[in-house]
């Protein structure tokens, strides 16, 4: 049997699909005659038996400029009607099982082709359309309320109504979403609430953590543990033949300057000063390569604490362009390979602001224990003692400075830090206070005489007041001489 295909656009006519449908009751039948639910808009047609004793020959007769619209879920009991003539009396009707799996298959890669032309001239056209809409949006608009219209023409008031609504008809599509302008990054005011709400989120949670009898002692006991891990050796410039304590002390200088730049945390600002002084203890680290990798622990630092950290090429242009991002990169996997990727340490801020949490402290008060140990950063010999230590004695400076009890019984016991364990700690700190000022490295000091820091380093040393408490560490008090 010879049959012909021809693949034809609908003319979206409701009456010839009323003729095609009485033609089709009336048509002698030859086969099992079930409804066309797909979306197909080929042209039902009769096919004629020419010759029976030939094998059926389907011959594809196709426009370029036609649609084709498929079913999301193809129909395997497909009615399709053909015919040479719509006049032809003898025309017969047959299904699409007794077509061969090889034709259906030509069938569905003609459509699939056809539909993606379709599809590629389809956003062409509105990608054109909505680009001349784009400037009368904000960056956050919503799509453009124009709507586009996709039919395909043809019409059949006995089809399903689900069909219907998978868009055999007409379907509305909304325009394209690049017509949309969204931001990549936040912007600066959503940042800064973001960075603020995240603050004080994290304030709460460590006022409850630190405020908590039933936590507060498992905590305080794992971090006094922590510290002694991997703790910098305190002598490493013994073994260092091109970097020396000065220069060291200009990269921490250095340090608080970037730090207060960037807005970024005094969590970061000792922890970077602690990876460099890890990475000095295990490495003879050359001149030239110094602030390399006191950028790069910087910069791992900051990725650690920080909400937003600053982008790598902001680590790039702090250093005047003399290292470049490629140089950052490789120096951070080299050095987080060296570390095994323990970056998070217990730092003489954690421990102050642990303690400063749990008595109660003012704000004066721990405005003036953050002065005292980022000072303790600056001098190398600081190293030798614990953070815990370096906190608590900046902590009594704080309350004696205010006239409040130095170290009180109940933080000893909920830390099991004596005085004896901190003083000559507050001795050295005390020196580092009164010499702040005639220091030749004073980035610290400059930020704590501001008026956001509360002028914490203005303030006078209580060194009366010490004598009188520590007779031993600070001298016996001065006598008044009597006139």
């Amino acid at each position: 049997m010879r049959a012909a295909l021809s693949l034809k656009a609908s003319n979206g006519s409701a009456p010839n699909a009323e003729n095609n449908k009485q033609a089709a009751k009336n048509a002698p039948v030859a086969g099992k005659l079930t409804r066309q639910i797909g979306t197909s808009n080929l042209r039902r047609e009769v096919i004629s038996i020419r010759e029976a004793d030939r094998k059926p020959l389907i011959e594809f007769n196709s426009k370029e400029n036609f649609e084709v619209f498929e079913d999301p879920d193809p129909v395997t009991d497909v009615v399709t009607h053909i015919d040479n003539d719509e006049n032809d009396a003898d025309a017969i009707v047959f299904t699409t099982e007794n077509v061969g799996v090889q034709d259906n298959n030509l069938i569905n890669d003609l459509e699939r082709k056809m539909e993606e032309k379709s599809h590629a001239e389809q956003l062409k056209i509105q990608f054109v359309q909505t680009r001349d809409n784009n400037d009368s949006f904000s960056r956050l608009s919503e799509p453009p309320s124009e709507m586009m219209s996709v039919s395909t023409g043809y019409d059949d008031d006995d089809f399903d109504k689900a069909s219907v609504a998978s868009s055999i008809f007409t379907t509305t599509v909304r325009a394209s979403f690049s017509s949309i302008r969204v931001d990549s990054e936040p912007t600066v005011n959503l940042k800064r609430e973001l960075v603020i709400r995240k603050k004080a989120e994290k304030d709460a949670r460590d006022e409850a953590m630190f405020s908590s009898d039933e936590y507060f002692p498992d905590i305080i006991k794992y971090m006094m543990h922590r510290q002694l891990k991997t703790r910098p050796a305190p002598n490493y410039f013994t073994r260092q033949t091109q970097v020396n304590e000065e220069m060291r002390t200009i990269l921490i200088d250095w340090f608080n300057d970037v730090v207060k730049e960037y807005n970024m945390k005094q969590e970061t600002f000792h922890l970077a000063c602690n990876l460099v002084d890890r990475v000095l203890s295990f490495l003879n680290v050359d001149k030239i390569q110094f602030q390399l990798v006191g950028t790069t622990s910087l910069m791992i630092a900051a990725k650690y604490e920080e909400i937003f950290p600053p982008e790598i090429q902001e680590f790039s242009i702090i250093t005047d362009n003399t290292y470049g991002i490629e140089e950052i990169l490789r120096m951070e996997r080299f050095l987080l390979a060296k570390f095994d990727f323990v970056v998070g340490l217990p730092t003489a801020a954690w421990f102050g602001a642990c303690f400063g949490k749990r008595m109660r402290f003012t704000h004066k008060m721990t405005k003036t224990m953050r002065y005292l140990v980022d000072l303790s950063l600056v001098d190398v010999h600081f190293l030798r003692y614990r953070p815990s230590d370096i906190a608590a004695a900046a902590a009594c400076f704080a309350n004696v400075q205010l006239g409040k009890e130095a170290w009180p019984k109940e933080i000893i016991e909920d830390t099991g830090i004596d005085t004896d364990d901190f003083v000559d700690v507050l001795k050295d700190l005390h020196h580092m206070y009164i010499t702040a000022s005639t220091s030749d490295y004073k980035s610290i000091f400059n930020k704590y005489c501001e008026t956001d820091e509360k002028e914490v380093a203005l303030v006078s040393a209580p060194t009366d007041k010490f004598r009188e408490l520590f007779p031993t560490i600070f001298g016996a008090p001065r006598k008044i001489a009597s006139k």
